[in-house]
């Protein structure tokens, strides 16, 4: 150990770095191979962290932003005399943050100066700024709604109740679903549910100010409903959204006995991000580990490249005393540099490009600094087996030369296909009886089995390790292969059974990277489109809204893209009343023949037998179909010329295809009567189980195109080290009579062969694996259709397309390189 030690001493220290730069192409493939495996592991920790600020951000636009923060309500009636004090100590308590109350009244019958009506009154401070002026607009009196101006008479001016009302003036637009992030928090209270016939429901009149609302006339009070929320900003990590909850749950704290509801809309959302987190980690971490050891392997590849292009100056050092511990630190002086620049780059790389393989670009705090340690562990091993691999090669060539390659012999001649074989077979058993794909109910957070998951790329590995060992015996007995007729072809199978050991890493590489980017591609893709589509079928429509049975027209707005469907549904038996004539044209698209919707259908796995539902005729349908837009597999359709009365029909719909705020806005218009019964598809399912597959997916095809960049980077280095030897053989082929042309097609049908085979084994392994796995990925078994594998016809054009692009480079720089060489020098190198 001392006389390793001394001769490390003697190692020229300032020289070495230097001398590195001898060989750029070992220093270029260095930094490549580190920046490749940093940038691996840093964005691991990147897209998992990411995956939780997407998942937060997915479930805010899902909620009322203004509401997030947690809230109170008192839905069971203050009585009015008591509000305002109610609301100063609120007030008192809360001073320093800034903090929204609203008050309103229950519907009661008030006299605005002509017809009597129903009315609530309400107040909350700078409820005028957010509403839409009809007529009027002074912010000293009484806003009223248009619905109940038209219904009462109201004009500007007037004072109700005898004059004991501020006068009305202004005359303002009905607040209507979809609601300005400003009014949601208050829906309940804002949008009037006037077609619930057990329930009274109006509009708000407000009040110009907190006083004049508590010294409102005992006729119209009573009850009185009060909410407190606590406008904030919008959170966007799942550390910003969990101090969000814990700071308000505690604000709230010391107020909350007087309230009979606590409103916390991110306790769900807070524990489903923290889920997701885990959930794509513990996916993505055996993948980043099984990268992190190919990335080692390829650093001790480069390794062994370096001892070889420095054998002579090494063995000079072995005999003037240095011994296999100093020569690997020749090695690490020599190679460490480039491996640090390239973790350096790798991490760069990372976060640049965040927004191109994760689901999010917004990273906790701290995210960075994770990554960068990791890259640094990711560097040192680097280094470590740098410093092993050097001095292992050493020993082998200067202390036990001719014994070395026992070790390589031993792990190449392991049939390793069987093992990965079995370990997919085992993969497929988690896929099928892990839970996986059975949520106990719509939208739960799948259980993510990272065994289950790696089932289609273990596939891909098994095929990568049979197609890699098919060519290396291919190769092997490639001698026998006479084909001089055409001497193009003859040439690039002599070329490859040469270079048959970098030819079957390349080969492997290639089909893991085209297998790894089809499978997560698909996959990814299969729960895009099961997402649209169940929610699509799930909700009917893109969106729905409830309207009155007398409506029966459409207004013109919404001709030729919508239709008006009725709902009825007793017990566990649902039907649809339909328009034969606009239904297509409302509805989410799906396969039917539209002769079938003139007639009852039976829908699904419900008897053949006569059924009978409120407000339909009694029906047994003869005609048949699997799936129906919200029926899914169960139930019934009927078309609307066979019902009697459209009032018996429990409740009905305009369905579209245009957004939620075209449809309210285009029937409101028309004077049709909105409840609180209106949504879109988007909110119809809850699609984050589907997006944490798809994102675990996503990071699986950021590791092909990884794979794919060293297949390619591995492709030209393999035509790049074997310049001389092509140059010698391409120039004495020429000498021989073979023309540039010929030449081209040798070299495009050597590399042509490897990165052909390389993407068919890969297509073929992923299309099987992914045809298996995709129907199993579905978290929502219960809606349908199933997930389906997405058209790969695209996917494979596009690796086609590159494979060609990298084998033209590469015969490129092969023929270039033996057009340029001198056959004099070449014979004398």
């Amino acid at each position: 150990m001392i006389a390793g030690y001394r001769a490390l001493v003697q190692i020229p220290w300032r020289a070495a770095p230097r001398a590195a730069l001898s060989s750029p192409l070992t220093l270029l493939v260095s930094v490549v191979t580190a920046l490749l495996l940093s940038f691996v592991v840093a964005a691991a920790v990147m897209h998992s962290a990411a995956s939780g600020s997407a998942a937060i951000d997915y479930q805010r636009s899902r909620l009322c932003e203004d509401a997030l923060h947690p809230s109170l309500e008192s839905t069971t009636g203050v009585p009015h005399e008591y509000v305002a004090q109610g609301v100063k100590g609120v007030t008192d308590a809360m001073a320093g943050h800034p903090t929204l109350i609203g008050m309103y009244t229950r519907e009661k019958r008030a006299d605005f100066g002509g017809r009597q009506t129903y009315a609530k009154f309400g107040y909350r401070a700078g409820a005028m700024d957010h509403l839409e002026v009809l007529e009027g607009g002074a912010k000293d009196g009484l806003w009223v709604p248009r619905s109940i101006a038209v219904t009462a008479d109201v004009r500007l001016g007037e004072r109700g109740l005898g004059g004991r009302l501020p006068p009305v003036t202004a005359i303002y637009a009905d607040v209507i679903d979809p609601l300005p992030r400003w009014w949601c928090s208050e829906r309940h209270f804002v949008v009037p549910n006037v077609l619930d016939r057990d329930e009274l429901a109006t509009a708000v009149v407000w009040m110009p100010s907190a006083e004049s609302f508590h010294a409102l006339p005992p006729e119209v009070t009573g009850p009185t409903d009060v909410t407190v929320r606590f406008p904030s900003d919008v959170p966007r990590t799942v550390d910003e959204a969990a101090a969000l909850l814990e700071e308000g749950t505690a604000r709230i704290a010391p107020i909350k006995d007087g309230f009979n509801r606590v409103m916390s809309p991110l306790v769900l959302p807070v524990e489903n991000a923290r889920q997701t987190v885990a959930n794509v980690r513990s996916a993505v971490l055996p993948l980043t580990l099984i990268s992190l050891l190919i990335g080692l392997a390829g650093v001790a590849t480069v390794t062994v490249q370096w001892a070889q292009r420095r054998q002579s100056e090494l063995r000079l050092l072995w005999v003037r005393g240095s011994g296999p511990f100093a020569l690997g630190g020749r090695g690490v002086l020599e190679l460490g540099l480039p491996l640090v620049v390239g973790g350096a780059l790798g991490l760069g790389v990372a976060r640049l490009l965040l927004p191109v393989y994760a689901p999010s670009d917004l990273l906790p705090p701290g995210t960075v600094t994770t990554a960068a340690l990791a890259v640094v562990v990711v560097v040192a091993s680097s280094i470590v087996v740098a410093f092993a691999t050097a001095a292992l090669r050493a020993h082998r060539m200067f202390q036990v030369s001719g014994s070395g390659n026992r070790l390589r012999k031993v792990l190449t001649a392991v049939p390793w296909e069987p093992a990965t074989a079995a370990l997919a077979v085992w993969a497929w058993n988690r896929v099928e009886h892990s839970g996986l794909a059975t949520t106990t109910k719509i939208g739960g957070l799948p259980r993510i089995d990272a065994a289950a998951l790696a089932f289609p790329l273990l596939v891909v590995l098994t095929a990568a390790v049979l197609a890699a060992r098919l060519a290396k015996w291919a190769l092997a007995a490639s001698h026998r292969v006479r084909l001089w007729s055409k001497p193009a072809a003859q040439l690039a199978i002599r070329r490859l059974a040469a270079g048959a050991g970098p030819v079957t890493g390349v080969l492997l590489v290639g089909v893991l990277a085209v297998g790894t980017i089809a499978v997560g591609t698909a996959i990814a893709g299969s729960q895009k489109t099961a997402l649209e589509v169940k929610a699509g079928m799930y909700a009917g429509a893109n969106s729905y809204a409830q309207i009155p049975s007398e409506v029966a027209e459409l207004p013109e707005a919404l001709r030729g893209n919508s239709t008006i469907v009725g709902f009825v549904k007793q017990h566990d038996r649902t039907a649809l009343v339909v328009d034969p004539k606009t239904f297509r044209d409302g509805a989410f698209p799906f396969e039917i023949d539209p002769a079938l919707l003139d007639e009852p259908l039976r829908v699904g796995d419900v008897p053949r037998r006569e059924v009978r539902l409120p407000g339909l005729p009694a029906i047994e349908p003869a005609a048949w179909v699997p799936s129906f837009p919200k029926l899914g597999t169960s139930g019934w359709v009927v078309p609307v010329d066979r019902i009697a009365d459209r009032g018996d029909v429990g409740s009905w719909y305009v369905w579209s295809t245009r957004p939620l705020r075209e449809v309210t806005e285009a029937l409101s218009a028309a004077g049709v009567r909105l409840s609180r019964n209106a949504d879109e598809k988007e909110k119809a399912v809850q699609g984050l189980p589907f997006l944490t597959i798809q994102w675990t997916f996503g990071f699986v095809t950021a590791l092909g195109a990884v794979l794919a960049v060293v297949a390619s980077i591995a492709l030209l280095l393999a035509v790049e080290v074997r310049r001389r030897q092509n140059a010698l053989s391409g120039a004495f082929s020429a000498r021989m009579g073979l023309g540039p042309a010929a030449m081209l097609r040798s070299h495009l049908l050597e590399l042509g062969a490897v990165a052909a085979a390389a993407v068919v084994v890969g297509s073929a392994a992923s299309a099987v694996s992914s045809g298996f796995t995709v129907p199993k990925l579905d978290p929502a078994p219960r809606l349908t259709p199933a997930p389906e594998v997405p058209d790969p016809v695209p996917l494979l054009a596009a690796t086609a397309a590159g494979s060609v692009l990298v084998v033209l480079v590469a015969a490129w720089i092969a023929v270039r390189s033996v057009r340029s060489a001198k056959i004099g020098e070449l014979i004398r190198g």
